[in-house]
């Protein structure tokens, strides 16, 4: 099957498991959604072994069919986003109509006969039940909706690393321009790039090139402010964007992390390696736009490679 023709595929699969998933109100864990993508997928044709490949990561699948299937992912998510609050509206108005009839009922209930009283305590009695109805299903509908969030984060990442992928990065750092242009909120960038990483892979093989990115995403994301952005740029190339930091301490934290990489030894059977990485940094500028910044913080990362790899350069200012 062409791979355009198998990503439709992958594409028509997770909508069926979402709707099926949604239609009988399944909490969206990882879990359920597991077993509702699978049931569906084997009923699509899919065999085992592709099924196990999908699910695990090993298919060959490129960089630009894997943007479009998240890309996909996340038009159905937020589809059915939309759906949730919609319905979740309409439950909230409810539940005000039916507070407005009890409210009713207890005013006017002291001006009529009995037999009209015991008819209204029964409608009472409904409403009251309805209304516990109602609220049971709006909280099965925000547990819905903080899966579906959990389903948007993990749109925009990194399968391997968790970091997150150049499309957040990009709408980051013009949010970072953005506060900078109108508040004056400074904010820097640090690149790093893997030196040799093709020669780790050669030599030691893809999976152990794999842990060693691996390696590298934990230590962006240990190593960081929870505000701080690390991303996969791509390849063996990584990005930390740092709001409100200065480029003097962008700088230790530049530092902090290669040396947190070139501490750790890797292992191939019985043999042991390093990875060191170089590193660009810069600091946000009168005039920069997006295109400016990378291209600036390239030309710093590329001084690295060229001179002093495993070290760290810096520019700033107007270019020299």
């Amino acid at each position: 099957m062409a791979m355009k023709n198998e990503s439709d595929k992958i594409s028509a699969i997770i909508k069926e498991a979402l709707y099926r998933a949604t239609k009988r109100d399944l909490i969206l864990t990882p879990f359920n959604y597991y077993k509702v993508f699978t049931e569906v997928a084997l009923e699509y044709g899919l065999s085992e072994s592709e099924l196990h490949k999908l699910l695990y990561g090993n298919i060959d699948v490129d960089n630009e069919e894997l943007e479009e299937l998240k890309k996909k992912i996340l038009e159905v998510a937020t589809n059915v986003k939309d759906v949730t609050l919609d319905v979740e509206k309409t439950l909230v108005e409810s539940s005000t109509k039916y507070d407005s009839t009890l409210k009713n009922i207890s005013i006017y209930g002291s001006r009529i006969d009995d037999s009209l009283m015991e008819e209204l305590e029964k409608i009472k009695y409904i409403n009251s039940s309805l209304k516990s109805e109602l609220e049971a299903a709006r909280r099965v509908l925000e547990k819905q909706r903080k899966a579906i969030e959990s389903i948007r984060e993990l749109s925009k990442k990194d399968h391997l690393t968790g970091l997150y992928l150049r499309r957040h990065m990009n709408e980051v750092l013009q949010n970072c321009l953005y506060n900078f242009n109108r508040y004056k909120k400074v904010f820097s960038i640090i690149m790093m790039d893997l030196d040799d990483f093709k020669k780790i892979n050669d030599t030691y093989g893809h999976l152990a090139g794999d842990e060693v990115l691996k390696a590298v995403g934990a230590i962006l994301m240990r190593n960081t402010r929870q505000t701080d952005v690390p991303v996969r740029y791509g390849g063996d190339e990584f990005i930390v964007i740092l709001p409100e930091t200065k480029l003097e301490d962008a700088i230790v934290v530049a530092r902090k992390l290669r040396d947190k990489l070139a501490s750790i030894t890797f292992k191939k059977g019985n043999v042991e390696f390093k990875c060191t990485a170089s590193i660009g940094v810069t600091q946000v500028r009168d005039g920069d736009t997006l295109e400016s910044l990378l291209e600036r913080v390239d030309k710093a990362l590329y001084e690295t490679k060229k001179t002093k790899k495993g070290e760290i350069s810096v520019l700033e200012g107007e270019d020299k």
